[in-house]
């Protein structure tokens, strides 16, 4: 009996060991991910580059004046001789051209390096045209008198102090055709050019028999132009520069309108334009786009 409480005792002994044992052993959590799994990533914010400004094309016309050397050429634009740098593959264009020849072009502006306030001309399209009306060279006729013209036509023109490059449509009116740009209309049931947000703004032609008499033109024309003010003859060096073909320049200054009364004359013919100016913003903008579009007009064959 004594023998068997022992053994009771001792075994009851080392149950309670082993409980306390397993009582004193905690979990060990493991915090570290299995390799190959896939863990969250911050995400960088990405730099779009910035985009390339394109060099702005323009264009022009002139007469072409030779190369200064297999790189360079000299367009003479406006009396005043400009160089060009050629763009690849344009030198076997110019090689087909001769001085004096008229051109229309495009080029682009290149900042020079080690030099910001410089600028490089570079050509990276010229072609030849027909001789200009009258020795003008400023693209004004855009083919040969009389004969058939392109249907655009490149103009360099003054507006609110800076000089321009703008392209005009050829317009068709009956018996005359003239270069019209995009802020104007033709209207040819009424032979006028008008703005077109103010038809206030036109310019009226009419076509002159070949025998026609300035001095008879003059006279109907003051008396015209009384009814507005005093009525001013301009004398050449007063008259718009873009209009070289005028004859008979008058003019009559209003309070709220200018009026004139122009002869032009070229190989095609000669024209009596009435032009209506009223004072405004748009006055500036509309005399320097009607000069240069008077300045095309052509009586057709």
């Amino acid at each position: 009996m004594k023998k068997r409480n022992t053994f009771s005792f001792i075994l009851l002994t080392v149950v309670a060991v082993l409980a306390l044992s397993a009582c004193g052993t905690k979990p060990q959590t493991n915090n570290t991910a299995p390799q190959g799994t896939d863990q969250p990533q911050t995400q960088q914010p990405q730099v779009k580059p910035e985009p390339v400004a394109k060099p702005e094309v323009k264009q022009g016309t002139g007469v072409y004046s030779g190369a200064a050397d297999p790189h360079t050429v000299e367009i003479e634009i406006n009396g005043e001789a400009q160089s060009f740098q050629l763009a690849d593959g344009l030198d076997t264009v110019v090689a087909g051209l001769k001085e004096g020849d008229a051109v229309t072009f495009e080029y682009s502006e290149q900042a020079v390096e080690d030099d910001a306030t410089a600028q490089q001309l570079i050509l990276t399209k010229i072609q030849k045209t027909e001789a200009a009306t009258d020795g003008n060279q400023n693209g004004s006729s855009g083919q040969q008198v009389g004969g058939e013209r392109s249907k655009t036509q490149a103009f360099e023109l003054t507006l609110e102090g800076k000089k321009e490059t703008q392209t005009a449509t050829l317009a068709q009116g009956e018996g005359y055709s003239l270069y019209v740009f995009d802020p104007m209309s033709l209207f040819p049931d009424q032979n006028r050019v008008a703005l077109a947000v103010d038809d206030n703004y036109y310019a009226e032609m009419t076509k002159l028999p070949s025998d026609f008499n300035l001095d008879e033109l003059q006279k109907k024309g003051e008396q015209g132009l009384a009814s507005i003010g005093k009525v001013k003859k301009l004398d050449k060096a007063d008259v718009p520069q873009a209009l070289t073909s005028s004859r008979l320049f008058l003019q009559a200054s209003g309070s709220k309108v200018i009026r004139q009364y122009i002869v032009v004359e070229n190989k095609t013919g000669g024209f009596i334009v009435k032009v209506n100016i009223p004072r405004g913003e748009s006055a500036e903008g509309f005399e320097s786009f009607i000069y240069t579009s008077l300045e095309s007009l052509q009586a057709n064959k």
